[in-house]
């Protein structure tokens, strides 16, 4: 259907990377990759990103694609992601067709019981054995930024969110994370600038997202807590944005909130 906005490509005009190593293509016929190894996974994807060795791999992909239409997919992880275009979280992870389910809006926010959002992680943790959930938030997030900029401007920082009618989906989408705002500043010192607030509430709001998480589903707060899938929180840092490390993780057994990681964008 969109053969008309290409130049035709001849065999010999296609440039081709040389081949990977061999991989496991990720169907429902392999085993579930276990939670630890997953992260460790990610981590090393990552590690050849920002290293400058990854490099997009263009090869036939038919018998893979075949295999999956007729195997279906076990994916090693499920990333809740924010939506930001320069958050390629494929491209951050080195990841291939088959390796991630993911989902991503504005502000990897979870800040109402959202169908498309929570319903989606349950079915990637029971329907196709998804053994590790990871929250990514990022530095420089344009939603977080946006809902402390409100924060910021409302002479009574105490009042709750204003839900009324008319509002935009976006003014609802910032009213959402005002309260992750508000819960960043309160954690900072008096006199905290703004950029300091938006920094502290791009990670609070990654385990706020956990949080919800845990509230609105039953079922992945069921397999977490029995252990029979794991939920991590991480970021993408930019170069030129380094935060420091981030405080201990909470690691409560009703929930298991393990360590956070720091990847880099």
């Amino acid at each position: 259907m969109f053969a008309g906005c290409f130049a035709p490509q001849t065999q010999e005009s296609i440039e081709v990377a040389p081949a990977p190593v061999a991989r496991a293509v990720r169907t429902s016929l392999v085993p579930a990759v276990p939670p630890q190894e997953a992260m460790a996974a990610l981590k090393e994807g990552n590690g050849r990103y920002i290293s400058g060795t990854s490099q997009v791999v263009r090869e036939a992909l038919a018998d893979q694609r075949k295999q999956f239409v007729a195997n279906g997919q076990k994916p090693m992880a499920a990333v809740f992601g924010c939506a930001d275009s320069r958050a390629p979280i494929y491209t951050i992870f080195y990841a291939y067709p088959g390796d991630l389910f993911i989902l991503r809006n504005a502000g990897n926010t979870c800040s109402r019981a959202e169908g498309s959002m929570v319903g989606s992680l349950e079915y990637a943790i029971s329907a196709l054995d998804t053994k590790l959930i990871l929250v990514l938030g990022h530095t420089k997030c344009g939603a977080v930024a946006g809902a402390t900029k409100t924060m910021m401007a409302q002479k009574d920082l105490n009042a709750p969110p204003k839900l009324e009618k008319g509002q935009s989906p976006l003014e609802i989408l910032l009213a959402g994370l005002v309260p992750v705002a508000k819960k960043a500043k309160a954690q900072l010192a008096d006199g905290a600038t703004e950029e300091q607030v938006i920094n502290k509430a791009i990670q609070v709001n990654v385990f706020n997202t956990m949080s919800g998480l845990f509230s609105y589903s039953s079922k992945v707060r069921e397999m977490v807590t029995s252990g029979e899938c794991r939920c991590r929180a991480a970021s993408t840092i930019s170069r030129r944005a380094r935060w420091s490390s981030w405080a201990s993780t909470r690691d409560r057994k009703s929930t298991r909130l393990n360590s956070s990681h720091q990847l880099h964008l």
